[in-house]
């Protein structure tokens, strides 16, 4: 992501771009570039024009040099086991859980064994329409093993199943019921006992 006042309008722009090689290429389309930077739309009056443009193309370098550029190196949902001696330990979760963002995640015992396991929650429907919706995820249940690994549960073995965008989870317990309550963007609260 480049971070610049590209159009010296007084508000930064955040250009979101990916990789092919060395070559850093913008996510936006043509037209939604010329809606936040009307300026280039002298720079590209064609959409083949804009075609395989680099950021390097379409911005100066003294754009780019005054810009700020973050990047990511890894897209996966993970958890980060402390050694306790402070220092962490990246650990990937189970392929099921790369399957939509997670916005939402719960640790606790919830099967009982004394190991702790993950609820995840997420789903993201408002994104724009030339890369899709993501929404490959009915929640899941992670089993622990204790040492930090995780195995995805099948709804059927879990009982959790929640179509929708979750977004937070809460664990109400008292001497009768433990409760997990889901939060969803624009959708009613589910509640789950175990």
């Amino acid at each position: 992501m480049w971070i610049n006042d590209f159009d010296q309008n007084g508000s930064p722009e955040q250009i979101l771009t990916y990789f092919n090689g060395e070559k850093s290429y913008p996510m936006a389309l043509r037209n939604d570039m010329v809606m936040q930077m009307p300026y280039l739309k002298k720079k590209y009056l064609y959409f083949r024009d804009y075609a395989n443009q680099a950021v390097q193309d379409i911005f100066t370098p003294e754009q780019l040099q005054n810009a700020v550029k973050l990047e990511a190196q890894t897209f996966e949902s993970a958890v980060f086991m402390n050694d306790g001696k402070g220092n962490f330990e990246m650990r990937p979760l189970p392929l099921a859980a790369q399957f939509a963002p997670v916005y939402a995640i719960a640790a606790e015992d919830f099967d009982g064994d004394g190991k702790t396991d993950l609820l995840l929650g997420g789903n993201f429907y408002r994104s724009k329409p030339e890369v899709g919706i993501y929404d490959g995820s009915y929640g899941w249940f992670l089993k622990g093993d204790g040492q930090g690994g995780f195995t995805a549960q099948l709804p059927s073995q879990s009982g959790f199943f929640v179509k929708g965008e979750i977004r937070d989870f809460l664990i109400l317990k008292n001497k009768k019921n433990n409760l997990v309550l889901v939060g969803k963007n624009d959708g009613p609260l589910e509640v789950f006992k175990w």
